[in-house]
């Protein structure tokens, strides 16, 4: 990640934005992996608690 900062430093204004872009479109892939981690977690939850509240 150092060696990308450093390579951006001397780069033109349009290669630091596509940089910064690229680095803010992987920060939301990220959060969205985690909320659809998190959202499969409590829905097994869900699914084991019916299940138990059935008799299963």
């Amino acid at each position: 990640m150092i060696q990308m900062m450093m390579a951006t430093i001397g780069a033109p204004a349009a290669a630091r934005g596509l940089q910064r872009r690229r680095e803010q479109y992987v920060a939301m892939l990220r959060k969205a992996v985690g909320f659809a981690i998190v959202t499969s977690g409590f829905a097994v939850l869900a699914a084991q608690a019916l299940r138990h509240a059935l008799g299963g």
